[in-house]
Order: structure tokens, then sequence, then C-alpha cells
């Protein structure tokens, strides 16, 4: 009973999880800061600015965490419906 139980209490709290994601991707603020995101990448993709390969990884590494931010919602809204499909959720 007490195994179930928290199987069922994590399903809420990861059901919980997703919703509060899903509605806080849904404000302007959001929109916004995806906005924002993409012009910063559109100035990273620039490599004039790089002068030797410690810049270039380093550049390397702002844009994978760029790429991250702006996959994030559709990333979550197919981890979200796996979890639903699979019952999980």
């Amino acid at each position: 009973r007490y195994c179930n139980y928290k199987v069922l209490q994590m399903d809420k709290e990861l059901q919980r999880f997703y919703e509060e994601a899903f509605s806080m991707m849904a404000t302007q603020g959001w929109r916004d800061f995806m906005e924002d995101i993409q012009k910063v990448k559109t100035n990273y993709n620039d490599l004039s600015t790089v002068t030797d390969t410690q810049d270039l990884y380093f550049r390397k590494g702002q844009l994978d965490i760029l790429n991250w931010l702006l996959g994030l919602k559709s990333s979550y809204e197919k981890t979200y419906e796996d979890l639903q499909a699979s019952g999980d959720i």
C-alpha cells in the first residue's frame, strides 16, 4: 500500500510540474523571453568576433544553452505526451 501511495504521489507531483511549466510557458513574459533568446542566438551565430579555439568552444557552449532553452517547451510537450500515452501520468 505504501509503495502505491508513493507512486501516486510522485505521479501527481510530476503532473503538477508539467502543468505549472506549461502555464509559465503560455505567458507573454515567456514569449518575450524566447524572443530575446532568439535574438541573442542570432548574434552569437556570428563568428566574426571569435579569435581563437577557446573563444570558439565558449561560443559553442553558449549556443548549446540557448538551443536548449529554445527547445524546452517542445521537449516538455513531447515528454508529457509520452508519459500520458504510457499511463505514467
